[in-house]
């Protein structure tokens, strides 16, 4: 791994590679933190790398330390989900296998997706780019080249590094994203970084124009690049957050109509058709992200908020049902929502609302039943 005043994350990171490492390279780029003294006094082996703006240049110094026979490839504000040594080693045993794709949860409440993080020590595979580093590639040229695949496993990564301030990082990147544009212009996943960073830093506008050229450059490839439904879903939120929802919504339709499976694009339909008082319409997609199967979603991607595919999209059902007025349907809802975050105070005052209107409306079908039989 390579390192930069990590002294936050790192100590858990190193504890859970303790009992099935048996070597941990640490390159500290330029820490002032506790980040050197934490790596050494987990065992690891520490080296010290002049900072370049190259993050393929650093991570490469850290694969030329290694003596291992298979690298893991981690970083300090990630950690590897607890499994039996026995286990790992029973995997590297395999002959037939140049790299594994573990799973990966960007966030602790994301669902996993494959990366190529785990592969065998070996001087052709390195990395490549200033930012957004490939490795890739390497692996396999190389995998092709011996005859040996590329295989998924159970190993499993989470990532705690999205939360607190993030003004350091993006300051940090903001050159890098765009030298690397410079030299990968078609890259759909460094323009949106690139739109994040901006945001990030305060400057909406410009990350507004920034998405509106990566997706230029979407529209203009000969093939559909499924990383453009990025630009798509954070355009159509921006635009949302502006008031302009005409030109939102026709952005929508139009990444609806390359991506109409992303759950994210879905989501936004929902509340747009919400907003909109089409409450029945909004139950279409809603309901198409709550059929998804997230076992399925790892080898299928992308990675989506758990929040997001269960109790957002239960609360918001519950609402359309409730000014539907299918009140027994709407407490269902609000009732599965809860199930998701029982912490929330909120779930318990809609399911109390619900449950009372429906009474009511029981009420009132039971004294117009009666009126019926009476004549009245």
């Amino acid at each position: 791994m390579i390192v930069r005043n990590e002294a936050k994350f790192l100590g858990d990171c190193l504890r859970s590679l303790q009992s099935i490492a048996d070597e941990v390279i640490v390159v500290d780029t330029g820490s002032t933190d506790e980040t050197p003294a934490i790596a050494a006094a987990h065992g690891a082996v520490v080296r010290h790398f002049q900072w370049c703006d190259d993050f393929a240049a650093a991570r490469n110094a850290a694969l030329d330390a290694a003596s291992g026979e298979w690298i893991l490839y981690i970083d300090a504000d990630e950690q590897l989900q607890p499994v039996e040594r026995t286990a790992v080693e029973a995997l590297l045993r395999r002959t037939d296998a140049l790299a594994f794709r573990l799973l990966l949860r960007p966030s602790p409440r994301a669902t996993p997706y494959r990366e190529y993080r785990l592969w065998r020590n070996d001087p052709r595979i390195r990395f490549d780019g200033v930012i957004h580093e490939k490795v890739v590639p390497a692996i396999h040229a190389v995998a092709d080249s011996d005859g040996r695949g590329i295989l998924p496993c159970d190993l499993e990564l989470v990532h705690f590094g999205y939360e607190g301030d993030q003004t350091r990082k993006h300051l940090r990147n903001l050159p890098l994203l765009r030298r690397q544009l410079e030299v990968d212009p078609d890259n759909l996943f460094v323009w949106h970084h690139l739109s994040r960073v901006l945001e990030g830093l305060g400057d909406a506008s410009e990350a507004e124009r920034v998405l509106e050229r990566g997706l230029q450059v979407a529209r203009a490839k000969p093939w559909r690049d499924p990383l453009a439904v990025l630009l798509y879903a954070d355009l159509v939120r921006m635009r949302e957050h502006d008031g302009d929802h005409g030109y939102g919504e026709a952005l929508l339709a139009e990444g609806l109509e390359l991506y109409g499976d992303n759950c994210v694009l879905l989501w936004l339909h929902s509340r747009a058709l919400i907003r909109r008082g089409a409450y029945e319409e909004a139950l279409v997609p809603l309901d198409r992200i709550l059929a998804f199967d997230p076992a399925q979603l790892p080898d299928l991607g992308p990675s989506y908020d758990e929040q997001l595919i269960h109790e957002f999209s239960h609360d918001a059902r519950g609402l359309c049902l409730f000014r539907l007025g299918r009140y027994t349907e709407a407490t269902q809802e609000y009732a599965a929502a809860a199930q998701w975050a029982p912490e929330n105070p909120a779930y318990g005052a809609k399911l109390a609302i619900a449950r009372a209107r429906g009474g009511r409306a029981v009420d009132a079908s039971l004294t117009v039943a009666v009126g019926a039989r009476h004549g009245n």
